[in-house]
């Protein structure tokens, strides 16, 4: 066992710089922005300001002194607390991801972070090491990894599933509309200079004499498209150039980032279900984004984005492949039984509320939009004509399969949402029938599977003999899972 020890240092400096990103704006907003006011919340705004920081870079340190961890061969022992002393004992089984994270900062001292979550509920269900040196962090990560895993094999050889290449980056700059990143950011810094310099009446005169000419005009666009285009993929390469998905025998490996490294990594009788996920775009380009399932979603950096998602921009036949070929336990079919006819009927003459109270309300007020008195009635129609586009792109998308262990469901408008998972993996299972259901012979069918928050996939208006096969489906669980 290790002694107690306190984190490394680079902590208090990682802290405080922090603290300072922090508070730049207001330090900006206070001293700049309104230098000239004598308000009294912007006067004694300035003159705390200081003994503010002071005070909070006092408690980077002190925190510092007042945490400690140690190790021993199954468990990690957290202590905390200024004022009140908490501490917690967290096992290496309870363990479901493990992340990596190592920004430009940690890769200047040679340091990187590592998280170890859960998957249980609240503000503790992680254990995160802000800083701590590469060698350390193997140590911790093999340490855990020893224990979550029933049988480790001497030799456990990784193999690669995928790695972009210049087409697949090419592709992953369009679909996510990378190039408009260059027009947000300059539209940001003209916000934000213009509370300062009058942009209109310094700069309007000159734009005026330099745009008169067409030539000039369109030379300019072309630049700033190419511009564009260039600034997206260069953020594309940033984000995804070094991507790669690897897996063992029992685990599943996720790099990414070129600036700033992330890693993933999960066991793979950890994954709870498969997500394969499609917007409007992804959708129009053919590929679609695939999400693992996991008890503990651990979420990277500022974007709150999910690492256990592979390679968000894979053509769908290859993404069901990697997905099968990394999970060899999962069986992904793209063909699925859709929803019967009177599924659409019983959508479509279902009475709405919405419409109906709104058409009662434009009926009772008449507003009218550029003089035009038959307003409320353009309203009433463009309202119902949403209403029946969603209930038909609903039943157009709508899909379900029950493939032996499997279960399969799809559901969506304008994006679409498929979701395969194990019988064994499924906690809750629900059929409801509405009255209105009923008169058609339908049911609805759901799932609950275990996540990061929890997972609900459903189907609505399937064949009333259906939801009770899938009622019968799940029961079959009970001869699958043992309870210890």
């Amino acid at each position: 066992m290790k002694q107690a020890r306190r984190y490394h240092p680079l902590l208090i400096l990682f802290g405080l710089i922090q603290l300072l990103r922090n508070s730049a704006f207001i330090a900006l907003f206070l001293f700049v922005m309104k230098a000239g006011s004598q308000s009294f919340l912007i006067v004694w705004g300035r003159k705390l300001f200081l003994p503010f920081i002071a005070l909070a870079a006092l408690y980077v340190l002190i925190d510092w002194l007042s945490n400690k961890y140690e190790v021993d061969d199954a468990y990690i022992h957290l202590s905390k607390g200024i004022f009140v002393r908490s501490k917690r004992t967290v096992p290496f089984t309870k363990v479901q991801n493990i992340q990596r994270h190592t920004s430009l900062l940690h890769r200047l001292f040679g340091f990187t972070s590592l998280t170890f979550e859960t998957g249980m509920d609240g503000s503790e269900s992680a254990v995160e090491f802000k800083v701590i040196s590469l060698k350390e962090a193997n140590w911790l990560e093999e340490m855990v990894s020893e224990k979550t895993e029933a049988e480790m094999p001497e030799e456990s050889v990784k193999t690669l599933h995928f790695s972009p290449g210049k087409k697949d980056l090419i592709k992953a700059a369009f679909t996510s509309l990378s190039f408009f990143v260059l027009l947000s950011l300059i539209a940001s810094i003209y916000t934000k200079v213009s509370d300062f310099i009058d942009l209109e009446e310094r700069g309007m005169g000159f734009l005026k004499g330099f745009l008169d000419s067409w030539q000039v005009q369109a030379a300019a666009i072309i630049f700033f498209l190419i511009i564009s285009v260039l600034a997206g993929f260069l953020r594309t390469y940033i984000k995804y150039g070094k991507y790669e998905i690897f897996s063992d025998e029992t685990r599943i490996y996720i790099r990414k980032g070129f600036l700033e490294e992330t890693s993933f990594s999960i066991s793979k009788d950890r994954v709870q279900a498969i997500e394969i996920k499609q917007n409007m775009m992804k959708r129009l380009t053919g590929v679609a984004e695939v999400k693992l399932v996991t008890a503990g979603d651990v979420a990277e950096g500022d974007e709150k984005e999910g690492v256990n998602s592979l390679f968000p921009f894979l053509p769908v036949d290859r993404a069901c492949k990697i997905a099968e070929e990394i999970l060899p336990a999962y069986e992904i079919l793209q063909k699925m039984h859709p929803l019967p006819k009177n599924a659409l009927w019983a959508s479509l003459l279902k009475p709405n509320l919405l419409w109906i109270l709104s058409t009662a309300a434009l009926v009772y007020f008449k507003p009218e939009f550029l003089g035009i008195e038959e307003t409320w009635l353009a309203g009433s129609i463009l309202l119902f004509s949403l209403i029946v586009f969603v209930r038909i792109a609903g039943y157009t998308n709508a899909r379900y399969l029950i493939n032996g262990p499997f279960i399969q469901f799809k559901t969506g408008i304008v994006g679409t949402r498929l979701f395969i998972s194990k019988r064994s993996k499924v906690i809750e299972a629900e059929v409801t029938a509405t009255r209105w259901q009923k008169l058609f012979g339908l049911a609805s069918i759901q799932t609950v599977n275990r996540g990061k928050p929890v997972q609900y996939a459903s189907v609505e208006n399937v064949p009333a003999d259906v939801a009770s096969s899938f009622y019968s489906w799940y029961k079959s669980r009970r001869e699958e899972v043992q309870i210890k």
